[in-house]
């Protein structure tokens, strides 16, 4: 794991000059550096410049070649949900055909359709279909993702959802982060009050004893979870441990954003609606504002006003939201596109979103989200001259390697 990349025509290493995050003007700032090269030592970048050393020149390693060819951060997916079984192709066409995607909820259709199969599978099978959709995810330059449980809706199944992704973290070529989502939705076969009360003490004190999430979500909008209900849960996810992140906005605006800080939210995600309080809420404080443009696009709402929150000084992070009910694509760099096309975000706030505030978005700015000497050594390799065309060059993968922690993994 001790590598040497030379001779790179561009680095852009979105280096954070020791903030957190990006956000506002600083969200342009991607700190390009031209002709230089990269050394990484045990996993880790220990060298960054133009001229080599001659301590680095003398020793016996891999070396990568990259010239005439453009060196970025790891893409950070910090908002999916990959595992799951079956499809929802049917729902898709009846969307089509002009059906909300809230009227196929009403009719049991959408994540319950989903929680049906999560049930049934096996959960060799939910890992085996999970560990596919990384490594596509990989092959788009993903090296580290987060993955959501929230299609289980029982404690049997939710506990189902987390061990796959935490086998998934211990196998897979790339760090997977586990997030709780038992407030996804409601169960057929429960009260919403017996239901809220299965995850307050049944399920969080059980996934916090085991230790299989990170941070806990929950969704809420109309016909979900109510600001109260999210209050509720959140207070008992960070009793046990937990960081809170949430969907929320996506439909409506009913307080969930306020809610979420108050919490101290690490993430805000979706945001498609947003108002005037919404804005006022999330300006000051260290919650990163996660952008969804593929759910946008695959269903065909509003999308989210991302210059206004960039004005604003909110650190904007991107994500696929990756799902089979309204974002069915791993690809982060279409979400990319869209971020420009419709969120009309420039190419480096672009870039920024999805490396260092996007492992912001997960807490993990410290240790990787750029090409800084200590970081972990996630580093892709694009076959151009310049990082602007692998935005201007769309529906084109044009990445050379993909390097996790110093191993070339694709």
């Amino acid at each position: 794991m001790n590598l040497l990349i030379e001779n790179a025509k561009q680095i852009v290493t979105c280096h954070t000059k020791g903030r957190k995050y990006k956000a506002g003007k600083f969200q342009s700032e991607i700190g390009l550096i031209e002709n230089a090269s990269i050394y990484v030592e045990n996993g880790r970048i220990k060298w960054l410049g133009k001229k080599i050393p001659a301590s680095i020149k003398k020793l016996n390693i891999k070396k990568i070649d990259a010239n005439n060819k453009t060196v970025l951060p790891g893409f950070i997916d910090s908002h999916t949900h990959l595992v799951f079984a079956g499809d929802r192709a049917n729902e898709y066409s009846m969307r089509i055909k002009g059906s909300t995607y809230e009227e196929i909820a009403k009719a049991w259709g959408g994540i319950i359709s989903t929680v049906k199969a999560v049930r049934k599978a096996a959960k060799i099978e939910l890992k085996k279909l999970a560990l596919r959709r990384i490594l596509s995810s990989v092959s788009f330059g993903v090296t580290t993702i987060e993955a959501k449980s929230g299609y289980g809706l029982d404690t049997k199944t939710e506990i189902k959802m987390l061990e796959v992704i935490n086998e998934l973290n211990r196998e897979s070529p790339i760090d997977v982060y586990s997030t709780f989502l038992g407030a996804h939705a409601f169960p057929k076969d429960k009260s919403g009050s017996e239901y809220i009360d299965e995850i307050l003490y049944e399920m969080i004190p059980l996934i916090a004893k085991r230790n299989l999430a990170t941070y806990i979500d929950a969704f809420c909008e109309k016909n979900y979870f109510s600001v109260s209900e999210i209050k509720k849960i959140f207070k008992q996810g960070i009793r046990f441990g937990l960081v809170p992140k949430l969907h929320t906005n996506q439909f409506y605006s009913i307080g969930g954003i306020k809610a979420a800080v108050e919490c101290g939210a690490i993430s805000v995600d979706h945001l498609e609606v947003m108002n005037s309080k919404d804005i006022n809420a999330l300006r000051g404080s260290d919650t990163v504002a996660c952008l969804l443009p593929a759910v946008s696009y695959f269903l065909d709402i509003p999308y989210t006003p991302a210059r206004k929150l960039i004005e604003n000084k909110i650190p904007v992070a991107l994500a696929t939201d990756f799902n089979p009910g309204s974002a069915m694509s791993e690809n982060i760099q279409l979400t990319m596109s869209l971020a420009v096309q419709m969120l009309k975000m420039n190419i480096e706030e672009t870039i920024n979103a999805v490396t260092i505030n996007a492992a912001a978005a997960l807490g993990v700015s410290h240790n990787t989200g750029s090409i800084e000497p200590g970081k972990q050594g996630d580093i892709l390799i694009f076959d151009t001259p310049g990082y602007r065309d692998i935005i201007y060059h769309f529906g084109v993968n044009q990445l050379d390697k993909v390097i996790k922690r110093g191993k070339v993994i694709n």
